[in-house]
């Protein structure tokens, strides 16, 4: 397990334990994770803040086909690099090569980003049908549909809970398949779907909140971004930024950027934990299901 310092996965625990192992976890072995993970975090984290960077660019001063091509190209080259990012997390935590582990966090992540398309594709689908049976239709009529996108939304994201188990499991045991991590784990999760759901909603507050009070200055630079923006549109102002400014804004998503991502690999343990304590739970009912037709 790479010498860092956890208690054993093999138990049962309620969703505050996982918490508060994956929070031991975390600051037992700070120095270690770092020493270990540095480098894939700060390219993570280079590349997020390019690919946030443009966006707010096409967002204040609009958009260009360059800025397209460029948004779409960063977005892709991002997602590989959070793709290597959790593969150096669980690389933490499995003990299996970095190959093994960018293989298997690559279809995890092409399977996400493939059913999200579909759901997208449907979306389209469903407006496009919505609007060409209207033919002329403003925003306001259009507002019922988005309300039904948005809770199909919630609900197809509270029925993705169960494979945070499944995720983990294809992660962490070798002897895991696709095909049944999408069927059979998922109707594992399924039934522990309420300490999934609880010990998730806690962490990703906790992540959250910290992760305001370290987004302050990224907050302070896109309002003064902002504002010179509307100064200049709207009353003929100088700008006031420096010539610099920009580059100052994109060394601030950077270190900010890094930062986050140190604050999810909190998340990534108590997910390891859920796992650990699903599987265990698992263990001892079938032992116990196994003991009584025995004594039968």
């Amino acid at each position: 397990m790479n010498n860092l310092k956890q208690s054993s996965i093999s138990k049962s625990r309620s969703y505050i334990s996982c918490l508060s192992e994956a929070h031991r976890m975390l600051f037992d072995n700070f120095r270690l994770i770092f020493g270990r993970t540095w480098m894939y975090f700060a390219a993570l984290a280079l590349l997020a803040a390019l690919y946030f960077s443009l966006y707010t660019h096409v967002l204040l001063y609009g958009n260009t086909t360059t800025l397209s091509v460029l948004i779409s190209v960063a977005s892709l080259v991002t997602l590989c690099a959070e793709v290597v990012y959790y593969a150096r997390i669980m690389f933490l935590v499995n003990g299996r090569p970095m190959k093994w582990n960018i293989r298997r966090c690559a279809v995890l992540a092409g399977v996400y980003v493939l059913f999200w398309l579909v759901v997208a594709l449907v979306y389209a689908a469903v407006s496009y049908g919505v609007i060409q049976s209207k033919q002329t239709v403003n925003l306001l009529e259009l507002r019922p549909m988005f309300i039904a996108f948005s809770c199909v939304s919630m609900l197809i994201g509270v029925l993705l809970i169960p494979y945070v188990y499944s995720g983990v499991k294809y992660l962490v045991d070798p002897e895991s398949k696709l095909k049944r991590i999408l069927l059979s784990s998922y109707v594992t999760g399924l039934k522990h779907i309420g300490l999934i759901f609880i010990a998730l909603f806690l962490a990703v507050l906790c992540v959250v909140i910290c992760a305001l009070f370290v987004s302050i200055p990224i907050i302070i630079v896109l309002i003064a971004d902002a504002f010179s923006v509307f100064g200049v549109n709207y009353f003929n102002d100088p700008t006031g930024l420096p010539s610099y400014f920009h580059i100052i804004q994109y060394a601030v998503f950077t270190f900010t950027f890094f930062i986050w991502a140190y604050l999810n690999v909190f998340v990534v343990f108590v997910c390891y934990f859920l796992y650990g304590s699903i599987e265990t739970r698992e263990k001892e009912k079938r032992e116990f299901i196994k003991s009584e037709k025995s004594e039968e």
